[in-house]
């Protein structure tokens, strides 16, 4: 068939005319590309996700080497936000489907997780990977999700508590299953809490005072044992959330409140931060002392007793008075 060519009248066109000729344009113009671009489809062949792991779509896929020699990297994005702990069934599917898809496994395999199809294409640096290298017997990995806001303080009480999990530096992929290990105070009626303010990034304690190994609360408790545990509390948290910005301890003895003390990160970074150093270099001193029986074991104790009450009060000095309570009960020493 021969093809139409159109040809401009000659001479100056007329605006009506010019506006003619622009709308039959637009009306011949598509006609002459009648094929449309496809829809872009992912490069690779996608494994079926099993239930447990967070979904993910494979968008590179390079293999380099022979059947039985591959060098095998693979970028995968997933498909919704993913928790920091929910990341490694992902990186152990990843890693299985990588290894068993052939007959042989891949010599060296790199597997890199991205939050967008985007980061996965251009590469970059991975929110997850897992790989062997040649000379290595199982994976490793690498998780730099970050913790939710409600994670971070669990795991920073757990600090606090030390019941914080020991990460195994010989399982980057955390394949073995942690056993819990029981403790005294699991079945405990008084136990530590905390309640959360996620938008304002703030986070209450509540600590009961208990005695040792029981779930009683102690029968006395003195103004430096009650700061001890708030100086405790509050360095612990400060330094294992980073996103916390203010931390409100209450003490509880016999149900009630004895000590409440609400501390942003500022006044912690600003006047607090060492509060505990502060004690611990005059037990220094008092050790000292005693080593050149310049005081004795009863002296020695209560000059470091002396030494805590007034670095405790002076900490509290430097809040507002409307964040410090300090119940009467609490005798100084």
């Amino acid at each position: 068939m021969r093809s139409r060519r159109m040809t401009l009248p000659r001479g100056r066109l007329s605006a009506a005319t010019a506006a003619a000729f622009i709308a039959l344009i637009a009306v011949v113009a598509p006609a002459c590309n009648i094929e449309k671009p496809g829809a872009v489809k992912l490069c690779c062949d996608q494994p079926r996700i099993p239930p447990g792991v967070p979904p993910f779509a494979v968008v590179i896929d390079e293999v380099t080497g022979p059947t039985d020699g591959q060098d095998v990297k693979m970028r995968v994005a997933f498909k919704q936000k993913t928790k920091r702990d929910d990341v490694y069934p992902a990186l152990h599917f990843l890693y299985r489907y990588a290894m068993t898809r052939n007959t042989f496994e891949p010599i060296n395999f790199v597997g890199e997780f991205y939050a967008t199809e985007g980061g996965a294409q251009t590469g970059g640096n991975p929110i997850a990977k897992v790989w062997r290298d040649r000379d290595s017997k199982g994976p490793k990995c690498e998780n730099a999700v970050l913790l939710e806001f409600a994670e971070e303080v669990q795991r920073a009480l757990d600090s606090s508590l030390n019941r914080a999990e020991v990460e195994d530096l010989a399982d980057t992929c955390h394949l073995e299953e942690k056993k819990k290990v029981a403790r005294i105070d699991d079945g405990f009626k008084h136990k530590p809490t905390f309640t959360l303010d996620a938008a304002n990034r703030s986070t209450t304690v509540t600590y009961p005072y208990l005695e040792p190994g029981k779930d009683e609360y102690v029968h006395a408790l003195s103004f430096n044992e009650a700061m001890t545990y708030w100086a405790e509390f509050t360095t612990a948290m400060f330094s294992k959330s980073a996103d916390l910005k203010q931390l409100t301890y209450v003490g509880v003895l016999d149900d009630a409140p004895v000590l409440k003390i609400t501390v942003t990160r500022q006044q912690f970074d600003e006047k607090l931060s060492r509060v505990q150093e502060t004690i611990s270099s005059y037990a220094a001193i008092t050790f000292a002392k005693l080593g050149l029986h310049k005081t004795d074991d009863k002296g020695a104790k209560k000059d470091q007793e002396q030494q805590k009450t007034k670095t405790y009060k002076a900490a509290l000095s430097f809040l507002p008075k409307e964040s410090v309570f300090v119940s009467p009960k609490l005798k100084l020493n």
